[in-house]
């Protein structure tokens, strides 16, 4: 089923508020949130609170989060955890340094993982056997258990060799509530926390949907297997049917859930078939007394694949209970290559189920509703935006993509137009710091051009660019605030999202929605009128290329342009210290981001970004630069004067006509005049009159004015010049 498509605007224009009415509200509703966390007034019929804050990078939402989870500290972890997420470990330990400076005396901690590094030694993780935890997580009931401590079967406490002292399990052991920092890859998993108090509070910083989204695959041979272990023959009849008829529904492109009970199945036998897998799959079977060779040795002998095809037959069985009738949208039959051979497969989206135990606050510029409202279902969203305070201009006419940007035969021509600018960017701040951001090929591509070397590492891609600091797309730019005291960003081309990648994901997210998700399979996405949202309300046409079904669309947006709104934000260009200006070398048109100019990339390259009139600056310069090599410079301004004096580069007079065309006279001596003082030329401006009187012609010589008139009648001997 075709969607209408999204509205061409690609989203309204913010209500703004100034930065100070922002912080102000700001202020407020997440004081108010933290404040009613204290009491437990936050809950309600469909469990605990969920509030979604959109607010402009730079306002500061992560500072007035652990303001007031500070200021309200002891009442909060007198209800038991503080749990804090961030994308990564680093900005966690940021965020509870700055947190310990607010409030030293309110108990505080970072959560690392088993293949962090230790904080008290760099050079070792936190767990001795991280490796081995990795290959077992998922194949055991608990990692800690299998591998390091727990209840032996007669009920005896036991510990592996290598847990006393261990420092990832001592986390485990910190007694009492507190204010708990840590990645979002936690809020899938329990944190090694004290599991005595419950948590009182989550906050989500950034965008978080990308790591509960799950996506994997069975094939349909391994789906119509039997459990590994023996199962009741009428169950086992029930379960072929029921395997039978998926097949079938996903091979016609039915709506799954109709046909299923159409065909006698219920939600209730289908959720006994789930449970009916679960409970036939044979487990990886390991305790802590074991020692190491030994557990290698259970670990490389335990069938993976096997409990791997069980799980996701449990799933895909699970997420057909989950409702009554529509489509499944987390489920599609697709045909992949499999050793050569092609072999049709079942593909699972999910998405991981967020914990709703406690009021929640989410934190992120870039909130979608749809996204937010299918990841936490009841959730309120509240958009606090400031517009930016820079000087943003945007090219118009070319999205740079890595194809054109890397292209065999043009690619270096075009990359050293794009070195220019940054360049003469990094010239402009005049030290004051300029970020440079692009895809990791393209910054790959401009370090080789510029030093004949190519980087090996991601280290080698940070290092500078021609005095420019490079970094790439993508989820580490969230959050940082390294650079927000750069004078400029320059943003190279976009990100460039696979639409098969982005249509997995929205079914992940989508997956229990009624209308199947439409999938996009020829060419590139169709193209629709849009519009750069200009600082001064100017019309500022564009394109943009829009998925057909709105959902996936959604998620498009969330990578391409968002991930260039990420990075410009690295730039915290709410009310700045200083005026700051950011170049946009890509056409996309950003939702909600006013543009102060937009401009053909030729003319940004040619350092022509305010220049009304590009194409005749470019074609005059050139002219003009060819009469600068004969003895006595000078041409006329009519259409016969422009071929008669420079025949090389206008040939006819129709050609020149043409050029003249919606040029007057003053147009272009202004013009000349312009193309004259940015090459440092004189230039004098004349009236040439006949003998026989009539209209003057207009004329122009590169000579200062007081050797002007002499030259003018050396020139032209049948005119009178006049200066003009």
């Amino acid at each position: 089923m075709k969607q209408d498509p999204i509205p061409a605007a690609m989203g309204n224009v913010p209500l703004w508020h100034t930065a100070a009415h922002a912080r102000e509200k700001l202020d407020q509703i997440i004081g108010g949130f933290v404040d009613a966390a204290t009491s437990g007034s936050n809950t309600s019929d469909e469990g605990c609170a969920v509030l979604a804050l959109k607010v402009t990078a730079g306002l500061g939402k992560t500072a007035t989060t652990l303001r007031m989870i500070a200021r309200h500290g002891e009442a909060l972890l007198a209800r038991g955890h503080v749990l804090v997420y961030v994308p990564t470990l680093d900005l966690a330990e940021r965020a509870h340094s700055e947190f310990l400076r607010l409030a030293p005396n309110v108990p505080s901690r970072v959560i690392r993982g088993r293949e962090a590094l230790r904080p008290d030694d760099g050079s070792r993780q936190m767990c001795e056997n991280s490796d081995l935890a990795k290959k077992i997580s998922g194949f055991v009931t608990s990692v800690t258990q299998a591998l390091c401590r727990g209840m032996d079967a007669e009920g005896n406490f036991v510990q592996s060799s290598c847990a006393t002292g261990c420092p990832y399990l001592e986390q485990k052991d910190v007694a009492g509530p507190h204010v708990v920092f840590l990645s979002h890859a936690y809020l899938t998993t329990r944190p090694p926390i004290d599991n005595d108090y419950n948590v009182a509070l989550r906050v989500v910083d950034e965008k978080v949907w990308p790591t509960l989204t799950r996506i994997s695959r069975i094939t349909l041979e391994e789906f119509m297997r039997a459990p590994p272990t023996a199962v009741d023959e009428e169950l086992l009849d029930t379960m072929a049917k029921a395997k039978a008829l998926v097949v079938n529904g996903l091979q016609r492109h039915l709506p799954l859930h109709d046909h299923l009970k159409r065909n006698g199945l219920t939600t209730e036998s289908i959720r006994v078939l789930a449970d009916t897998e679960d409970n036939a799959r044979k487990h990886l079977i390991l305790n802590p007394t074991q020692d190491i060779e030994a557990k290698k040795f259970r670990i490389a002998t335990f069938d993976r694949q096997a409990f791997l095809a069980s799980r996701r037959r449990q799933r895909i069985f699970s997420l057909l209970s989950e409702k009554d009738s529509g489509h499944c949208n987390n489920l599609r039959l697709v045909e992949t290559d499999v050793d050569g051979a092609p072999r049709q497969s079942i593909e699972l989206f999910t998405m991981e189920h967020v914990p709703r135990d406690a009021p929640m606050l989410l934190l992120d510029a870039d909130v979608d509703t749809e996204i937010t409202e299918r990841m936490v279902p009841g959730s309120q969203l509240i958009a606090i935006e400031s517009p930016p305070d820079a000087d943003i201009v945007q090219v118009k006419d070319l999205t740079l993509s890595d194809t054109w940007l890397l292209d065999e035969e043009k690619g270096a021509g075009r990359r050293a137009a794009v070195l220019g600018i940054l360049k003469r960017e990094v010239g402009r701040a005049a030290g004051g710091g300029v970020l440079v951001v692009a895809t990791k090929t393209v910054l790959g591509a401009l370090h080789t051009d510029v030093t004949g070397i190519a980087p090996k590492d991601d280290a080698g891609l940070k290092q500078p660019l021609l005095g420019a600091v490079p970094r790439w797309f993508g989820p580490r730019t969230q959050g940082v605030n390294d650079f927000e005291s750069f004078a400029a960003i320059v943003v190279i081309g976009r990100l460039q999202p696979n639409v098969s990648d982005m249509e997995a994901s929205a079914r992940a997210i989508f997956g229990k929605d009624p209308l199947p998700i439409v999938s996009h399979d020829k060419g590139p996405l169709p193209a629709q009128n849009s519009f750069h949202l200009m600082r001064d309300d100017a019309d500022g046409p564009a394109k943009s290329y829009i998925h057909p079904d709105t959902r996936v669309h959604s998620v498009i947006a969330q990578t391409r342009e968002r991930g260039t709104l990420q990075a410009i934000a690295r730039l915290r260009l709410v009310a700045p210290d200083r005026r700051k200006r950011v170049v946009i070398l890509s056409n996309v048109p950003l939702p909600g981001f006013p543009i102060s100019r937009i401009v053909a990339f030729n003319q940004l390259a040619q350092g022509l970004e305010h220049e009304p009139d590009p194409a005749g600056y470019l074609r005059m310069e050139a002219a003009l630069r060819a009469l600068r090599r004969r003895p006595v410079c000078g041409t006329r301004l009519s259409a016969s004067g422009l071929v008669a004096d420079l025949p090389r580069d206008f040939e006819t007079e129709p050609g020149a006509k043409r050029f003249r065309r919606g040029r007057s006279t003053s147009h272009l001596i202004a013009l000349c005049q312009r193309i004259a003082a940015a090459n440092n030329w004189p230039i004098t401006a004349v009236r040439l009159n006949k003998p026989t009187g009539g209209k003057s012609v207009p004329a122009i010589l590169l000579a200062d004015p007081d050797a002007t008139l002499p030259i003018a009648r050396s020139l032209w001997p049948g005119f009178t010049p006049h200066l003009a």
